[in-house]
């Protein structure tokens, strides 16, 4: 060693210091400065500005991910399907989950100390048959790559610690990770160090969960920062992925104008759960808003192609925040069947009359009639107009109708406004038939529907039997004798 790495020393005690005296300590960071270790230029060949993907746009192949969501909103069991379908062999499970293609395969070791090992195990179970469809001998295969460790149904000389805290506060009042942390570590490292193959080892940790493992208060800030500093250090060392599941409370706010954006404000804690991980992910359900000029609905066209389903079974899973390329930046939505099932369904794609922008996803829209400006007729005309005056109308709608969806197909949604909007366009420059003939809507709820209104013609066609009314919206049901042809 060169006397520039060697430790000053005082010659008056140099043949008394201990023979470990002697021993070059390992070189720290901050006493290389006549190096040139650090420098950037000696690490272009490997450098690259984007990181892997377990799972494009959801699960980055190494670091700390928050999952986070109210409580009964189904993330312990998303997570589990995310566990599983990666421990699947390509070959027996979809390429795809929640949009994005799932890179490789390996195993993956689930902590919880919320739920006892049958419990656990029969919800991957549920997952892996009713989910993913996976054969009973293929089931088992799958769950032979998940290394499940539930804390509460090990014995106490398996696990002999007073709970599953993975840190601690130390005698000298410094936040450190736990004999638990250091265990789960030595479990993958020795674990991989058996397995040539890389799709037999361990590549990531799913946690169960915050509130029970961390063993800090979410909005300790120091614990925080040393919790994720340390998480980070573990993934990078052991090329793995460590997803939290996490928390918020269950009567927090989702504001209608910006339900997505505010989703990171929604987490429980201080601003390191959602800065330090690659990504923090909402889990919620969809929303409902009961105000003024409402009740409005979170993903309309969504809620009307499955209207049985109740909200408690409608999921969101949202990207609340990610320092990473590549992250999925549209919601994903999830119906929740029987036995843990899932389901993952899309909103239908726009028209070119309702195209809307990308890169945003579609902000909620009021499902009650929309306030419209029109001249009130005089009282001679009201009296002079009878319902007979308008029926012709009725056909226009339909053809009209036929213009606005051309592929109209049994069970199809049809709004009133929306073809209403054609119609105008179509006879814009015509007095007869449409101006005469077919109205904005107005009336409604008590008082019924103007006639010759939209949603008075819409009445009509109810009453022949081309359209029904479910929950204040209209299906079509099938064509009848009158025609719905391009005028």
């Amino acid at each position: 060693m060169s006397k520039s790495n060697a430790i000053p020393s005082d010659p008056k005690h140099s043949d008394r210091r201990p023979a470990s005296a002697h021993v070059a300590p390992t070189r720290r960071w901050d006493s290389q400065p006549e190096t040139d270790k650090w420098l950037a230029s000696h690490h272009f060949e490997d450098a690259t500005p984007t990181i892997p993907f377990r799972i494009d746009g959801w699960l980055a192949a190494q670091g700390a991910a928050v999952w986070f969501g109210a409580g009964s909103t189904g993330k312990t069991q998303l997570l589990l399907w995310m566990a599983a379908m990666i421990a699947s062999r390509p070959e027996h499970r979809a390429p795809t989950w929640l949009g994005g293609k799932i890179n490789g395969t390996g195993h993956v070791l689930i902590l919880t100390a919320e739920d006892a090992r049958p419990q656990i195990v029969g919800r991957l179970r549920d997952i892996v048959q009713n989910t993913m469809h996976q054969s009973a001998a293929v089931a088992h295969e799958t769950c032979s790559r998940l290394h499940v460790m539930p804390f509460l149904s090990m014995t106490e000389d398996e696990f002999g610690h007073p709970n599953a805290s993975l840190l601690r506060f130390g005698d000298d009042r410094v936040w450190r990770p736990s004999e638990v942390m250091t265990e789960v570590r030595r479990y993958i490292t020795e674990w991989n160090a058996r397995h040539d193959d890389p799709e037999d080892r361990i590549v990531g940790v799913v946690m169960d969960s915050a509130t029970s493992m961390a063993g800090f208060d979410g909005m300790e800030g120091e614990a925080t920062t040393n919790f994720f500093f340390y998480l980070g250090r573990l993934c990078e060392a052991l090329g793995v992925f460590f997803t939290i599941i996490g928390h918020v409370p269950k009567a927090a706010f989702v504001p209608k104008k910006d339900p997505w954006g505010s989703a990171a404000s929604r987490l429980r804690g201080v601003a390191m759960w959602t800065t330090a991980p690659r990504m923090a992910v909402e889990v919620r359900l969809i929303q409902e808003w009961r105000e003024k000029g409402g009740p409005y609905y979170e993903a309309e066209e969504l809620r009307d192609l499955f209207p049985d389903i109740e909200r408690k079974d409608f999921l969101v899973i949202y990207a609340a925040k990610a320092n990473l390329l590549g992250v999925c930046r549209e919601p994903r939505y999830l119906i929740r069947d029987a036995q843990g099932a899932f389901r993952e369904v899309g909103l239908p794609a726009p028209t070119d009359d309702e195209g809307t922008d990308a890169s945003e996803p579609t902000p909620p829209r009021s499902r009650a009639k929309p306030k419209t400006s029109r001249t009130a007729p005089s009282r001679a005309d009201r009296s002079q107009r009878v319902e007979q005056d308008y029926t012709p109308g009725t056909d226009l709608v339909m053809q009209v109708m036929g213009v606005t969806y051309p592929d109209l197909a049994d069970g199809q949604r049809v709004s009133a406004n929306r073809v209403m909007k054609i119609l105008k366009a179509m006879h814009a420059e015509e007095p007869l038939p449409a101006r005469s003939l077919v109205g904005s809507a107005s009336g409604g709820g008590k008082t019924g529907a103007r006639a010759g209104s939209i949603a008075w013609h819409f009445q009509k066609l109810e009453e022949r039997g081309v359209l029904i009314k479910r929950n204040s919206r209209h299906f079509y049901i099938g064509q009848t004798d009158a025609s719905i042809d391009q005028p």
